[in-house]
């Protein structure tokens, strides 16, 4: 592979960190031949303020840099929420297993032994900004989608609803049901973008008072499938696609858009599902006032075994009920 082909555009904007000057200068010569832009700092302390001022792309640290070595530089740009994808090289001397394991252990992303050779020098950074790039590219796309979801929850909700609640009662019954942590992230998660699908229908069906049309419905039931689609490029995709296109499944069959049906039904999405629920009973809607605590007890046990998994309905109901509350016959407020 040639220089030439180790050119990155546009060029990155790179930080070494070199107790040496010579080895600085020898640095700076084989990135800036290819376009990169390169900031140097003398030490650790230096190369922190560098990094908060200068937003570089990637880093190059000397193991042997004082005022901050480059092991709690790295530790400290990878706990920092606007540092922490900053890659980072550490320079180090032939046969340093120990240096290694230790640059592993703070995050560092790869190494270089001494004498650098200038090909793969040029290869690695090229490699890890590339990377960087693509997920601050992602990261940018989550923050537009999440951004959207909660722009349309709050046009479409009342004050008395709102994602983190939705989250909150879905985490309960989670924790009761013993899920591990990251399935309870992925119901957070899931409460902010389930609906977000809603954004692609007209806005006189979602505020409208009263019923909908079977043409109204129709379009409404393409929600699930609509927020799918705008949430495939987020990282958590695999986890939180299935809650957000099978939330509207019901136990029965008779939900939408696949019509699965009792454990076909992706757990999560039960789950969020019956939170969405009983959280839509206790908001107002354009269509009909809030309920009662103990009316939406009801209509819960009413749907399970028909919109909701029966199982889950007791378990929830547990959660959310107060001690020494049972239910009584009301009327179906729907």
């Amino acid at each position: 592979m040639t220089t030439e082909e180790l050119r990155l555009t546009p060029g990155a904007r790179v930080l070494i960190a070199e107790r040496s000057e010579a080895n600085a200068r020898l640095l700076t010569e084989y990135l800036e031949a290819v376009g990169h832009s390169v900031v140097v700092a003398a030490d650790g302390e230096d190369a922190l303020r560098r990094i908060r001022a200068e937003d570089p792309e990637i880093a190059l640290l000397d193991v042997e840099i004082p005022r901050l070595n480059a092991y709690q530089l790295c530790e400290r740009v990878k706990s920092h929420p606007s540092t922490r994808n900053l890659p980072v090289i550490l320079l180090v001397a032939p046969g340093a297993q120990d240096d290694k394991i230790r640059g592993l252990e703070v995050g560092a992303e790869d190494f270089l032994t001494r004498p650098v050779h200038k090909l793969e020098l040029l290869a690695r950074v090229k490699s890890l900004v590339k990377v960087k790039r693509l997920n601050d590219q992602v990261e940018t796309t989550e923050g537009v989608i999440f951004g959207m979801a909660a722009m349309l929850e709050h046009k479409i909700t009342s004050t008395r609803s709102d994602a983190a609640r939705l989250a909150d009662l879905a985490c309960r019954l989670g924790q009761a049901l013993g899920l591990l942590e990251e399935d309870l992230d992925t119901l957070r998660k899931g409460a902010i973008l389930h609906d977000i699908g809603k954004i692609a229908i007209r806005e006189e069906i979602l505020l409208k008072n009263g019923g909908l049309s079977s043409e109204e419905y129709n379009e409404v039931k393409l929600h699930p499938e609509v927020g799918e689609r705008i949430c495939r490029p987020l990282r958590c995709a695999d986890e939180v696609l299935p809650v957000i296109r099978h939330h509207q499944e019901r136990w029965d069959g008779k939900g939408y858009p696949d019509g699965l049906q009792a454990e076909q039904i992706p757990l999560l999405a039960r789950v969020l599902s019956i939170a969405d629920a009983y959280d839509a009973m206790l908001s107002d809607r354009p269509y009909r006032p809030a309920l009662t605590r103990e009316a939406a007890y009801e209509q819960l046990r009413r749907g399970a075994g028909a919109q909701w998994d029966p199982q889950l309905v007791e378990v929830f109901l547990e959660v959310v009920r107060p001690r020494g509350v049972t239910s009584a016959a009301v009327p179906d407020p729907l």
